[in-house]
Protein backbone atom coordinates (compact mmCIF):
# COMPACT_ATOMS: atom_id res chain seq x y z
CA UNK A 1 0.00 0.00 0.00
CA UNK A 2 2.78 2.29 1.12
CA UNK A 3 4.64 1.55 -2.36
CA UNK A 4 1.19 2.19 -4.48
CA UNK A 5 1.12 5.60 -2.62
CA UNK A 6 4.36 6.53 -3.03
CA UNK A 7 4.44 5.61 -6.54
CA UNK A 8 1.19 7.79 -7.42
CA UNK A 9 2.37 10.62 -5.43
CA UNK A 10 5.87 10.51 -6.92
CA UNK A 11 3.87 10.09 -10.99
CA UNK A 12 1.70 12.71 -9.79
CA UNK A 13 4.36 15.70 -8.92
CA UNK A 14 6.61 14.48 -11.83
CA UNK A 15 4.09 14.99 -14.29
CA UNK A 16 2.49 18.36 -13.13
CA UNK A 17 6.11 19.60 -12.00
CA UNK A 18 4.96 20.25 -8.48
CA UNK A 19 8.40 20.62 -6.68
CA UNK A 20 9.04 24.16 -8.67
CA UNK A 21 5.69 25.06 -6.11
CA UNK A 22 7.51 23.90 -2.81
CA UNK A 23 11.17 24.82 -3.69
CA UNK A 24 10.47 27.99 -6.27
CA UNK A 25 13.67 29.75 -5.18
CA UNK A 26 16.77 29.73 -7.65
CA UNK A 27 20.42 30.51 -6.19
CA UNK A 28 21.41 30.87 -2.48
CA UNK A 29 24.11 29.66 -0.61
CA UNK A 30 25.20 26.00 -0.92
CA UNK A 31 23.54 24.98 2.87
CA UNK A 32 20.17 26.53 2.00
CA UNK A 33 20.14 23.73 -0.90
CA UNK A 34 21.23 20.93 1.56
CA UNK A 35 18.31 22.01 4.05
CA UNK A 36 16.10 21.38 0.86
CA UNK A 37 16.86 18.38 0.14
CA UNK A 38 16.84 17.48 4.18
CA UNK A 39 13.14 18.92 4.29
CA UNK A 40 12.28 16.59 1.32
CA UNK A 41 13.73 13.47 2.88
CA UNK A 42 12.08 14.03 6.22
CA UNK A 43 8.40 14.58 4.15
CA UNK A 44 9.59 11.26 2.72
CA UNK A 45 10.41 9.20 6.12
CA UNK A 46 7.42 11.09 8.35
CA UNK A 47 4.95 9.71 5.53
CA UNK A 48 6.65 6.04 5.41
CA UNK A 49 7.05 5.93 8.56
CA UNK A 50 3.92 3.82 9.44
CA UNK A 51 3.96 1.75 7.26
CA UNK A 52 7.72 0.54 8.43
CA UNK A 53 6.16 0.38 11.98
CA UNK A 54 3.32 -1.83 10.60
CA UNK A 55 5.69 -4.31 8.70
CA UNK A 56 8.57 -3.99 10.10
CA UNK A 57 7.29 -4.69 14.26
CA UNK A 58 3.47 -4.71 13.93
CA UNK A 59 3.32 -8.32 11.80
CA UNK A 60 5.73 -9.97 13.46
CA UNK A 61 4.96 -8.59 16.79
CA UNK A 62 0.96 -9.61 16.08
CA UNK A 63 2.25 -13.26 14.46
CA UNK A 64 4.60 -14.35 17.47
CA UNK A 65 8.11 -14.00 14.85
CA UNK A 66 10.06 -11.20 16.60
CA UNK A 67 9.02 -8.69 18.69
CA UNK A 68 11.48 -6.23 20.15
CA UNK A 69 10.57 -3.29 22.81
CA UNK A 70 8.78 -0.44 20.46
CA UNK A 71 11.40 2.15 21.78
CA UNK A 72 14.34 -0.41 21.00
CA UNK A 73 13.03 -1.02 17.10
CA UNK A 74 12.28 2.97 16.91
CA UNK A 75 16.16 3.39 17.14
CA UNK A 76 16.91 0.62 15.36
CA UNK A 77 15.08 2.03 12.57
CA UNK A 78 16.07 5.85 13.35
CA UNK A 79 19.85 4.72 13.23
CA UNK A 80 19.08 3.43 9.86
CA UNK A 81 17.19 6.50 8.68
CA UNK A 82 20.51 8.64 9.64
CA UNK A 83 22.75 6.65 7.36
CA UNK A 84 20.01 7.25 4.60
CA UNK A 85 19.53 10.71 5.28
CA UNK A 86 22.91 11.31 5.23
CA UNK A 87 23.48 9.60 1.78
CA UNK A 88 20.51 10.75 -0.06
CA UNK A 89 21.11 14.62 0.91
CA UNK A 90 24.38 14.62 0.33
CA UNK A 91 24.74 13.04 -2.95
CA UNK A 92 21.78 15.17 -4.13
CA UNK A 93 23.88 17.96 -2.93
CA UNK A 94 26.96 16.70 -4.58
CA UNK A 95 24.61 16.45 -7.85
CA UNK A 96 23.39 19.89 -7.57
CA UNK A 97 26.66 21.48 -7.01
CA UNK A 98 28.54 19.38 -9.94
CA UNK A 99 25.59 20.33 -12.51
CA UNK A 100 25.79 24.11 -11.83
CA UNK A 101 29.21 23.88 -12.86
CA UNK A 102 29.31 21.17 -15.40
CA UNK A 103 25.19 20.68 -16.37
CA UNK A 104 24.34 17.33 -16.87
CA UNK A 105 27.98 15.94 -17.37
CA UNK A 106 29.08 17.00 -13.67
CA UNK A 107 25.46 15.24 -12.37
CA UNK A 108 26.20 12.04 -14.23
CA UNK A 109 29.58 12.20 -13.13
CA UNK A 110 28.70 13.01 -9.03
CA UNK A 111 25.99 10.02 -9.11
CA UNK A 112 28.55 7.68 -10.47
CA UNK A 113 30.69 8.85 -7.80
CA UNK A 114 28.36 8.14 -5.06
CA UNK A 115 27.51 4.47 -6.42
CA UNK A 116 31.23 3.45 -6.46
CA UNK A 117 31.28 4.92 -2.85
CA UNK A 118 28.14 2.64 -1.84
CA UNK A 119 29.96 -0.17 -3.73
CA UNK A 120 32.96 0.23 -1.93
CA UNK A 121 32.12 1.04 1.40
CA UNK A 122 29.22 -1.68 1.49
CA UNK A 123 30.26 -4.25 3.85
CA UNK A 124 30.29 -1.47 6.71
CA UNK A 125 26.94 0.53 5.69
CA UNK A 126 25.47 -3.03 5.61
CA UNK A 127 26.19 -3.77 9.06
CA UNK A 128 25.75 -0.64 10.82
CA UNK A 129 22.08 -1.16 8.87
CA UNK A 130 22.00 -4.66 11.03
CA UNK A 131 23.00 -7.48 8.47
CA UNK A 132 23.63 -10.51 8.85
CA UNK A 133 26.17 -11.00 6.07
CA UNK A 134 28.09 -7.88 5.23
CA UNK A 135 30.33 -8.77 1.94
CA UNK A 136 31.22 -7.26 -0.90
CA UNK A 137 28.66 -7.06 -3.77
CA UNK A 138 29.85 -9.02 -6.55
CA UNK A 139 30.07 -6.64 -9.85
CA UNK A 140 27.59 -8.96 -11.27
CA UNK A 141 25.42 -7.59 -8.67
CA UNK A 142 25.85 -4.08 -8.43
CA UNK A 143 26.97 -3.45 -12.56
CA UNK A 144 23.80 -3.66 -13.65
CA UNK A 145 21.77 -1.37 -11.43
CA UNK A 146 24.83 1.00 -11.80
CA UNK A 147 24.34 1.14 -15.39
CA UNK A 148 20.78 1.80 -15.33
CA UNK A 149 20.74 4.33 -12.67
CA UNK A 150 23.14 6.47 -14.61
CA UNK A 151 21.08 5.80 -17.73
CA UNK A 152 17.51 7.00 -15.60
CA UNK A 153 19.48 10.63 -14.48
CA UNK A 154 20.88 10.85 -17.92
CA UNK A 155 17.39 10.60 -19.09
CA UNK A 156 15.49 12.92 -16.87
CA UNK A 157 18.16 15.20 -17.37
CA UNK A 158 17.78 15.87 -20.88
CA UNK A 159 13.63 16.48 -20.60
CA UNK A 160 12.77 20.39 -20.94
CA UNK A 161 11.71 20.75 -17.35
CA UNK A 162 14.31 18.88 -15.38
CA UNK A 163 18.30 19.93 -15.02
CA UNK A 164 20.92 20.51 -12.06
CA UNK A 165 20.85 23.97 -12.35
CA UNK A 166 18.37 24.69 -9.66
CA UNK A 167 16.63 22.80 -6.54
CA UNK A 168 13.38 21.84 -7.92
CA UNK A 169 14.46 21.09 -11.39
CA UNK A 170 16.91 18.24 -10.20
CA UNK A 171 14.06 17.54 -7.40
CA UNK A 172 11.83 16.61 -10.36
CA UNK A 173 15.35 14.97 -12.26
CA UNK A 174 14.79 12.72 -9.39
CA UNK A 175 11.09 11.82 -8.66
CA UNK A 176 11.77 10.47 -12.65
CA UNK A 177 15.00 9.05 -11.44
CA UNK A 178 12.76 6.92 -8.78
CA UNK A 179 10.31 5.43 -10.95
CA UNK A 180 13.05 4.70 -13.30
CA UNK A 181 15.13 2.59 -10.70
CA UNK A 182 11.63 0.69 -9.49
CA UNK A 183 11.27 0.25 -13.15
CA UNK A 184 14.33 -1.26 -13.32
CA UNK A 185 13.61 -3.40 -9.96
CA UNK A 186 10.86 -4.69 -11.48
CA UNK A 187 12.45 -6.46 -14.87
CA UNK A 188 15.55 -7.77 -12.94
CA UNK A 189 13.69 -9.12 -9.81
CA UNK A 190 12.68 -12.55 -11.10
CA UNK A 191 15.82 -13.41 -12.67
CA UNK A 192 17.89 -11.56 -10.93
CA UNK A 193 16.84 -10.65 -7.32
CA UNK A 194 20.17 -10.29 -5.59
CA UNK A 195 21.19 -7.80 -8.63
CA UNK A 196 17.58 -6.06 -8.45
CA UNK A 197 18.29 -5.21 -4.28
CA UNK A 198 21.29 -4.59 -5.26
CA UNK A 199 19.81 -1.94 -7.87
CA UNK A 200 17.72 -0.30 -4.68
CA UNK A 201 20.57 0.15 -2.61
CA UNK A 202 22.89 2.21 -5.49
CA UNK A 203 19.47 4.16 -6.29
CA UNK A 204 20.30 5.85 -3.11
CA UNK A 205 22.83 8.15 -4.76
CA UNK A 206 19.66 9.40 -6.40
CA UNK A 207 17.53 9.89 -3.73
CA UNK A 208 15.84 7.15 -4.87
CA UNK A 209 12.36 7.10 -3.04
CA UNK A 210 11.69 3.25 -3.63
CA UNK A 211 15.06 1.97 -2.12
CA UNK A 212 13.40 0.08 0.90
CA UNK A 213 10.03 -0.80 -0.10
CA UNK A 214 9.61 -3.41 -2.52
CA UNK A 215 10.82 -7.05 -1.56
CA UNK A 216 9.44 -7.00 1.81
CA UNK A 217 12.28 -4.16 2.71
CA UNK A 218 9.77 -2.09 4.29
CA UNK A 219 10.23 -1.79 8.30
CA UNK A 220 13.47 -4.04 7.96
CA UNK A 221 16.74 -2.15 7.59
CA UNK A 222 18.96 -5.40 7.48
CA UNK A 223 17.60 -5.40 4.28
CA UNK A 224 18.50 -2.37 2.99
CA UNK A 225 21.95 -2.35 1.49
CA UNK A 226 21.47 -4.55 -1.55
CA UNK A 227 20.94 -7.88 -0.21
CA UNK A 228 21.91 -9.94 3.28
CA UNK A 229 20.83 -13.28 4.43
CA UNK A 230 16.96 -11.74 4.37
CA UNK A 231 16.98 -9.87 1.33
CA UNK A 232 14.61 -10.43 -1.20
CA UNK A 233 13.85 -13.90 0.67
CA UNK A 234 10.14 -14.75 0.42
CA UNK A 235 8.25 -13.82 3.36
CA UNK A 236 6.82 -17.60 4.33
CA UNK A 237 10.53 -18.52 4.47
CA UNK A 238 11.71 -15.96 6.43
CA UNK A 239 8.19 -16.48 8.82
CA UNK A 240 9.57 -20.07 8.97
CA UNK A 241 12.81 -19.26 9.86
CA UNK A 242 11.69 -16.90 12.57
CA UNK A 243 9.82 -19.90 13.92
CA UNK A 244 12.42 -22.00 13.58
CA UNK A 245 14.65 -20.27 16.01
CA UNK A 246 11.93 -19.27 18.61
CA UNK A 247 11.26 -22.92 19.03
CA UNK A 248 14.92 -23.38 19.59
CA UNK A 249 14.94 -21.37 21.82
CA UNK A 250 12.17 -22.40 23.77
CA UNK A 251 13.64 -26.31 23.47
CA UNK A 252 16.66 -24.63 24.84
CA UNK A 253 15.04 -22.52 27.85
CA UNK A 254 12.51 -25.88 29.06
Amino acid sequence: MCGLLLGLGALAAFLWQLPAAFFPYIGGPWWLDWFAFAVLYMAYATASLPFDVWTGYWLPCRHHRSCTLLPVYLGTLFRAESLQFAVMTLSALAMLESGKRWASAGALAALAAAQALLVAFRPPLARWLGARSAGPLPWRAWAPGFAWNLAGLALMLSLPWCSANTVYELVEALLGFSLWSLAGYWLLRRRRRRAALALLYLSWAGFGLFSRLPGGMAGTPETWAGGGDEAGEPQAARNSRAASQISSTRSLNS
